[in-house]
């Protein structure tokens, strides 16, 4: 292999634009099929290099390679928008130049082993590391699992079988295949065959592909359960916070107008926030009674968006919580939140938000870091949420009927296996996604949430109707299909009634979880503390001797 190929710089340069060019959105379609490969490229570069080199120089190269996969994927962050709050650039900013930190981490590990026990071992616990960080990654406070490996492959049939695995599944046999071509690789500069091995790897992806597309197939046909009318008000994100009842007029307006051709729907949708400030405190009695009204003359469910209250019992707030400047013995906080409204029913359930965005909407670990909160606040009254302790699907109930059981995802939510996980297993029927993603409007970020929806839907098996602020807003059927898409087009107004399929079975993914990375992660630190055992060492079941002090 030429010089130049062999720069590692050059190579992780390389891993950083196929990671990117797979995602989607990027490219599109058969377009995430590049991850099969991208990371041959920095897998090769720390076979050979990392026992050689320096530590410094290990780092630098992984951060090459996740800084551009951040910035082809991620760009969007800052919210290129005329009127973008400066904390909201710079957030995206330091996103940019911290993030590949976190994506770094299984490579580091890799590195670490592959110095001390050798590239049979770093090949073999590859796929372990890479999905078990990667689920690490999405289990703290400071999480941002957006650039997930598995979500590359949304668009092909090899996702299908995440009702099986999971997103982060995915993410194993992604890594497995990179590895194993290195492998090969290895294998063959050193003059040994490698027909054999290289037959059975593309027949394991011809036949994943096949039960991809059998899956896909052989989903339940669609039945139309009940109907949801989803309202899409296209607000300009910063103005909706400075006329916070004009957005309630605007959604009952696009409501009213669609019932009024006679499209009637078992539920209506509204997006994330689309009613902003506390309608259920006792400050807004009248309009909180005037909405009641409403539904109860419309007969209608009304599912929305809004921002809860809590006002603590003495002793019970948490240490984040928010003191009152009239009464500072009150402690309080405040939610992004959603609840369920049924005509001629007293019961409101509620959803609050419980996956919040790092910074944005609130410090991570605020409870331990409460002198920090005021730093991050920022123009548009939405920084400092509550964070919610429960997942409990929202029910839409007529007279003594329920119709279904709504999981309700709040944004950023969706891009956590987990809550979806949750919500399907405490009894939801159907998933909902509100979200307000016009922060974003003109970038390919609106349309990435999208796609993550749908792995959401092929892991649980369930309908997700995605009602947006902006867009993008339809229904998404159990197979990860778009029925239409979009429903509505983005950064239009507008509202659509869509016939939604039930499903009560859950999905094996639901049932068992993320065992996978969870064991992978235990291997890759097993490995790493192993590894620094001098008995450990001499006393290695095996040592991949064939591949050792080998290099292209």
């Amino acid at each position: 292999m030429s010089t130049t190929l062999r720069n590692p710089f050059l190579r992780a340069a390389l891993s950083g634009l196929l990671l990117g060019l797979a995602f989607p959105q990027v490219l599109n379609g058969f377009a995430g099929v590049l991850v099969f490969i991208a990371f041959v490229p920095l897998l090769l570069t720390v076979a050979e290099n990392a026992r050689s080199s320096r530590r410094w120089s290990i780092v630098a190269w992984l951060y090459v390679t996740f800084v551009i996969y951040h910035g082809i994927t991620n760009w969007w962050v800052c919210s290129w928008q005329e009127r973008t709050d400066p904390y909201l650039f710079a957030s995206g900013i330091a996103l940019w130049l911290f993030h590949p930190f976190f994506l770094m981490l299984p490579f580091v590990a890799l590195a670490s082993i592959r110095r001390r026990l050798g590239v049979g071992w770093m090949l073999a616990l590859t796929p372990f590391s890479i999905a078990g960080f990667e689920w690490l990654h999405g289990q703290t406070d400071a999480s941002y699992p957006w650039l997930t490996t598995g979500y590359t492959l949304v668009q092909t049939p090899f996702a299908q079988i995440a009702d099986i695995i999971g997103v982060y599944g995915l993410s194993f046999l992604i890594a497995g295949v990179n590895s194993i071509l290195v492998y090969l690789l290895l294998q063959r500069s050193r003059g040994r065959s490698v027909t054999r091995l290289s037959l059975t790897l593309g027949a394991a992806l011809i036949t994943w592909f096949s039960v991809g597309t059998w899956k896909a197939n052989h989903i339940a046909p669609f039945t139309k359960d009940f109907t949801a009318m989803i309202v899409q008000p296209n607000e300009d994100p910063w103005d909706k916070w400075s006329d916070t009842r004009l957005q309630v007029q605007t959604h009952r307006w696009l409501t009213d107008s669609i019932r009024s051709k006679s499209a009637e729907a078992d539920v209506v949708v509204w997006s994330e926030t689309a009613i902003p400030f506390t309608i259920r405190d006792p400050r807004f009695i009248p309009e909180w009674e005037e909405l009641r009204t409403w539904v109860d003359t419309s007969k209608l469910s009304l599912l929305t968006g809004y921002a809860d209250i809590m006002i603590y019992a003495p002793g019970e707030a948490p240490p984040s919580a928010r003191q009152s400047k009239v009464d500072p013995d009150v402690r309080f906080d405040a939610f992004n939140a959603a609840m369920m409204i049924n005509a001629g029913k007293s019961d409101v359930p509620v959803h609050r938000k419980s996956m919040l965005t790092p910074f944005a909407e609130r410090l991570p670990f605020a409870d331990q870091l409460t002198f920090a909160m005021s730093w991050i606040e920022w123009g548009v009254g939405i920084s400092a949420w509550g964070k919610g302790q429960t997942r409990i699907p929202l029910p839409v109930v007529k007279g003594s009927d329920t119709l279904a059981r709504i999981g309700t995802i709040i944004c950023i939510e969706s891009i956590y296996p987990e809550v979806a996980r949750d919500l399907v297993n405490n009894g939801s029927d159907v998933l909902c996604v509100i979200t307000n993603d016009a922060w974003y409007n003109g970038t390919w970020g609106p349309e990435q949430h999208y796609d993550i929806a749908r792995m959401r839907a092929i892991e649980q098996r369930r309908n997700v109707v995605r009602c947006a602020n902006s867009g993008v807003s339809g229904i998404i059927r159990s197979d990860g299909s778009e029925d239409p898409h979009p429903a509505i087009e983005p950064m239009t107004q507008g509202a659509v009634v869509v016939g939604v399929q039930r499903n009560t079975e859950r999905t094996l993914y639901a049932t068992i979880g993320d065992p996978v990375p969870i064991i992978g992660l235990i291997l890759t630190l097993l490995a790493l503390v192993s590894a620094r055992i001098p008995f450990f060492l001499r006393n290695l079941p095996f040592r991949f001797t064939s591949i050792e002090n080998t290099s292209l």
